[in-house]
């Protein structure tokens, strides 16, 4: 008799839980029905877009008006605006509920010129290639020569060879420490052409001999060092290949 009552009490007991596991799927299709029905798409804005108007970046987003909220994939919109338009460096689209959809964009800046035999491309402080330009064009800033750019397209990122004399990591830190320095404006050329060492061009004044594996932060300190010692009128080599001393040579009229 009372093995009878522990099985009964045991046979509710799981329907009891049946039932509520049901109840809980019900529950979850309703929301998830509703979510799909009601947070639609009515309004996309575009900020931060300086150079791209808000139809091209509509265009490239991708993004239809009745679509659903909750099932636009941001990452995939994000890759789109960042790959088409080139001087586009990051997308942040974020949901403004009920029914706004905003894309935050962030475009980056032109920081030197990578110029080949035919082809001259300004590249990002990131190394992205924002734009092919004309072989004498990108007046104002740095230009790079003696570099051969792997496949270049708008909107990849620098690609070097391996056997090159200078790699991407390299050149990007290099111009990341002339920037952080204010020294980028007064460099014209970055060359490295030699295998030896890379040459600066810099205040119109000096050729800065650097190896290609500096540290460049040290490098250009010790630069700066050597030019507050000379005279406004004076030109020269500045010589900072060796390890353990820095030294200018002056040009001899």
């Amino acid at each position: 008799m009372a093995r009878r009552r522990r099985n009964k009490r045991y046979r509710r007991g799981r329907l009891t839980v049946l039932l509520r596991f049901f109840s809980f799927l019900v529950i979850c299709a309703a929301i998830a029905a509703a979510l799909i029905l009601f947070f639609k798409v009515e309004t996309i804005e575009v900020a931060g877009n300086l150079r791209y108007t808000e139809e091209q970046v509509l265009e490239v987003a991708g993004i239809e008006r009745g679509e659903n909220m909750f099932l636009i994939n941001k990452y995939a919109i994000a890759d789109r605006i960042t790959q088409q338009l080139p001087y586009v460096q990051s997308v942040r689209p974020w949901r403004h509920w009920p029914n706004t959809i905003v894309l935050q964009l962030e475009e980056g800046e032109p920081i030197a010129v990578v110029a080949e035999a035919e082809n001259a491309w300004l590249i990002s402080d990131e190394g992205k290639l924002l734009e092919r330009i004309d072989i004498d064009g990108g007046e104002g800033y740095p230009r790079i020569t003696g570099c051969k750019l792997l496949l270049p397209t708008e909107g990849s990122y620098l690609s070097l060879p391996a056997d090159g004399h200078i790699t991407d990591a390299q050149l990007l830190t290099l111009l990341k420490e002339l920037k952080e320095r204010d020294m980028l404006a007064n460099t014209s050329r970055i060359d490295c052409t030699s295998a030896q060492m890379l040459v600066l061009r810099y205040a119109g004044r000096f050729d800065v001999q650097l190896p290609y594996d500096a540290d460049y932060g040290k490098k250009l300190y010790a630069l700066e060092e050597i030019i507050k010692r000379l005279q406004d009128n004076e030109t020269g080599t500045v010589i900072l290949t060796l390890p353990d001393r820095s030294f200018f040579k002056p040009d001899l009229y």
